[in-house]
């Protein structure tokens, strides 16, 4: 398949389910849409932390050029990821895209938030009403230590999410020795999430792309999540040795949680995933896989 006479890898086969076989799906894309490398954040376990490099330049028509055209032949996009950086520090450029996104024309876009939501800026963003899902990084229940993570003062009030529709949203919390790093811990932050009423909670292992991460690292089957009482095994999926992810209830006090698990990540797979940054589209997170 080629959109604007370039070739793109789609995908046509869905994940192996408990490691059966993979059905043909209808050729579909994630489009990722980077609008900074900036962000607000210090995190030591990321590889942008604390970049202030913030673009003037974001050609948002090239960027629904890229959209018609994938509509035009028919390729089904999965999702629209808007991330960066963190995208509220350039709220008006997010704000312009939402806009363009039409309800009824865009209506199988799945518009969607990657922030470190615990910061003002971010929560302010986050109220916009055109996310259909929210993604918050929280990797912990303690805003001290929330604060020593991130590099910057976390508010005592950042915990209220006022004004933010909980439903949407979806807690990503990495693994990361002294922090969350057992199941005592990932206990606790599961009863946290609950506290908040939060309704999914997904936990994923650091990818070695800095020294803080490698030795910081948690392997997931140290987690032993099967050992926490009240939490249930639902199913496993995987796209063979690129891909592979477990899916678990917590189900406490009447209340449920969704529990997200990524066992392995090759961080080179691409298929599906198209990124644009407001210059280049390219096929999965490369920097030199440029398609246009």
């Amino acid at each position: 398949m080629s959109i604007l006479r370039k070739p793109i890898q789609l995908k046509r086969y869905g994940c192996r389910l408990m490691g059966g076989t993979a059905q043909p799906v209808i050729p579909s894309v994630n489009l990722f849409v980077k609008v900074t490398n900036s962000c607000n954040a210090n995190c030591l376990f990321c590889s942008n932390a604390g970049s202030r490099n913030l673009s003037s330049s974001f050609n948002i028509d090239k960027l629904f050029a890229v959209i018609r055209e994938l509509q035009d032949k028919n390729i089904f996009v999965n999702r629209l990821n808007i991330t960066g950086g963190e995208p509220s520090v350039v709220s008006k450029r997010v704000e312009t895209i939402l806009e363009k996104c039409d309800e009824k024309e865009f209506q199988h876009i799945h518009v969607h938030l990657n922030t470190n939501g615990l910061l003002s800026q971010s929560q302010e963003l986050m109220r916009h009403p055109r996310w259909n899902s929210i993604s918050m990084s929280l990797h912990h229940y303690d805003l001290q230590s929330l604060s020593a993570l991130y590099g910057t003062k976390i508010s005592d009030e950042a915990f209220s999410l006022t004004g933010i529709d909980k439903q949407k949203l979806n807690i990503s919390c990495n693994l990361i020795k002294g922090y969350i790093d057992s199941p005592a811990e990932v206990k606790n932050m599961l009863d946290f999430a609950l506290g908040l009423d939060i309704p999914r909670i997904g936990f994923v292992s650091l990818m070695p792309i800095n020294d803080y991460c490698k030795t910081h690292y948690v392997d997931f089957d140290a987690i032993k999540i099967d050992s926490i009482p009240h939490v249930y095994f639902i199913k496993s999926m995987s796209r063979d040795a690129d891909c592979k992810c477990s899916n678990y209830l917590y189900n406490k006090d009447l209340k449920i949680l969704e529990i997200y698990m990524r066992n392995n990540m090759n961080p080179a797979y691409c298929e599906s995933s198209l990124v644009y940054d407001g210059e280049y589209l390219r096929q999965g997170f490369q920097q030199d896989n440029i398609i246009i």
